[in-house]
């Protein structure tokens, strides 16, 4: 899914607007002056949703000190003598 378009400076300077389209669309746009790449063009990241803070919402589920035996110590039971 990663497309790439390449151009010279020329171009550039004339259909700014068109080349801006490319990036919009996602595509890299590689710019070359007397065939000598001087420029690369990429889209923004795109921006990520928070991470959503799983040990805040474990302590308020189960509090501070969980109950029961740990995790691991019940993987281990299950997992027997392997």
């Amino acid at each position: 899914m990663f497309n790439m378009k390449a151009t010279t400076v020329r171009n550039v300077q004339h259909n700014l607007a068109e080349v801006l389209s490319w990036v919009e669309r996602g595509e890299e746009v590689l710019v070359y002056r007397r065939k000598k790449l001087v420029a690369r063009l990429l889209p923004p990241v795109p921006e990520r949703a928070e991470t959503p803070d799983f040990v805040a919402r474990a302590r308020g589920v189960w509090g501070d000190e969980p109950r029961g035996e740990r995790l691991s110590e019940i993987a281990s039971h299950a997992r027997g003598d392997r």
